[in-house]
């Protein structure tokens, strides 16, 4: 039973049950409209399930667009269609107009219904088009609606799942990358030292990761801000989504500066003097400590020991990048900006994302 509701729970179920529902009852409507208008009832399940499983908002502008499209699709069908008969040379105009006026910012995503209305009404209208295109017009706009009611009433996504999971991927991202540094600067002393290109490939790697990752998480939380307007379930679970909101962008902001530090990373060059030693072991720590505090918050919360040896890591790597004999070497700089780094990402995550005081 517990397997059971967990999938009932999954975004693509709710979808296809709401797309199921809003299709059936859009067909079913349509069919009540008057002759011929009747005929083309599944133009309004096509238009249901064009809009459904969209947030709330977006559903609302999404079903507009979508009748604008049609709108100019079905207009260039009709004006070719009383220049000439349908043929080859009258389905290319048509397609190459439709697809000029598909550039028009305002039909968005939906500008591909506009050659697609276009070649609906010269295909299957006829030479006597207007109950076609009659039905196209009322049908469609009707299924949108039923689509928008049907979206707004049976589970409105919040994009919460969707969220969860790209924050979740930037955290682990954070935390190996965090580890795959502190083990290249640790081999840096050992019998085998990282040569110039394998710094450069496990940094240019971890960048493409995680800029992708960030990519994706930015997209999720844009998606889960839009879905809290005009939401009913935002009144039930609107500060717990919004929470989830702020861990979230507070995530993406380490992540960026974990990008920094990737920087860091390939920019050094690795001294032999016992000085050089002891700033990379140095900062080994720190890298480490932070991916200790960065993999389970829940962890962080039951141990707060992890915080202040992370931040006497930090402060050690400090003092040692002011230190006289740093100050004269390159790479004491650019630890000491990695130390400052890690600092600013730690407060941010045991503040924001751990939620810690």
């Amino acid at each position: 039973m517990r397997r059971i509701l967990s999938l009932l729970r999954r975004r693509v179920v709710i979808v296809a049950v709401k797309a199921g529902v809003a299709c059936a009852l859009a067909f079913y409507l349509g069919s009540l409209l008057p002759a011929p208008v009747d005929e083309y009832k599944y133009y309004a399940a096509l238009g249901a399930f064009t809009v459904v499983g969209l947030v709330v908002v977006d559903s609302f502008k999404e079903s507009l667009r979508v009748f604008a499209a049609v709108v100019i699709g079905v207009g260039v069908a009709l004006v070719v269609q009383s220049i000439s008969w349908t043929n080859f040379l009258t389905v290319g105009v048509a397609v190459l107009v439709c697809s000029l006026l598909m550039a028009l910012p305002v039909l968005g995503d939906q500008r591909t219904w506009a050659p697609l209305a276009a070649l609906f009404v010269l295909a299957a209208g006829g030479p006597d088009p207007e109950p076609m295109v009659l039905g196209y017009l009322l049908q469609l706009p009707l299924g949108a609606v039923v689509g928008v009611v049907v979206n707004l009433l049976l589970l409105p996504p919040l994009g919460s799942t969707e969220l969860h999971a790209a924050t979740m991927r930037v955290h682990r991202l954070m935390v190996d990358q965090m580890r795959s540094y502190a083990d290249l600067l640790d081999r840096v002393d050992g019998p085998e030292p990282p040569g110039p290109d394998e710094r450069e490939d496990l940094v240019r790697t971890n960048e493409e990761q995680l800029e992708a990752a960030r990519t994706s998480l930015r997209q999720a939380i844009e998606r889960a801000s839009r879905a809290l307007r005009a939401n009913p379930r935002a009144r039930s679970r609107g500060e717990s989504e919004r929470d989830a909101l702020d861990r979230a962008q507070a995530t993406e902001r380490c992540a960026a500066a974990l990008l920094a530090v990737g920087v860091v990373i390939a920019q050094s060059v690795p001294g032999s003097g016992e000085a050089q030693r002891r700033m990379r072991r140095s900062a080994v720590e720190v890298l480490r400590q932070a991916a200790d505090i960065f993999e389970d918050p829940g962890h962080l919360r039951s141990d707060p020991e992890l915080i202040d040896r992370a931040r006497q890591a930090v402060d050690h790597t400090l003092r040692q990048a002011r230190s006289p004999e740093a100050s004269e070497d390159p790479d004491g700089l650019l630890f000491g900006a990695l130390a400052l780094t890690v600092r600013d990402s730690l407060e941010v995550f045991t503040s924001q994302v751990a939620v810690l005081d």
